[in-house]
């Protein structure tokens, strides 16, 4: 069996952690999902379920990795690191629980 260089390594360290990010997120998405717009955002007042967002350029992740394999590593961490919920209508984070006393308050004055 060949002896697996520090490149080889790297790229089972990146699958590994795709596939660990990818499998958090739909953990995530399984055990959000309560009832019809089970959230709402503190910034516009809309009712639904957060996306996923990723901060960053997946062409500049494509163009590091091609590039040198380090700072690709870096950015896909980075970026990997750095998702956050954020509201479908505004894209803001910080959306909340309906039933948590400020949603309650939220939807009383929306309506």
């Amino acid at each position: 069996m060949a002896d697996f260089s520090i490149f080889h390594w790297l790229i089972v360290l990146f699958i590994f952690a795709l596939i660990f990010s990818a499998g958090k997120g739909l953990e995530a998405a399984v055990f959000r999902r309560k009832g019809p717009g089970s959230m709402v955002c503190t910034a516009c007042g809309t009712r639904g379920f957060p996306q996923t967002k990723t901060r960053g350029s997946l062409g500049i992740e494509i163009v590091l990795w091609l590039c040198l394999v380090v700072p690709g590593i870096i950015y896909s961490l980075w970026r990997l690191t750095t998702r956050y919920d954020a509201c479908p209508a505004c894209q803001q984070p910080g959306m909340i629980p309906v039933e948590s006393p400020r949603g309650k308050k939220l939807l009383s004055e929306d309506a």
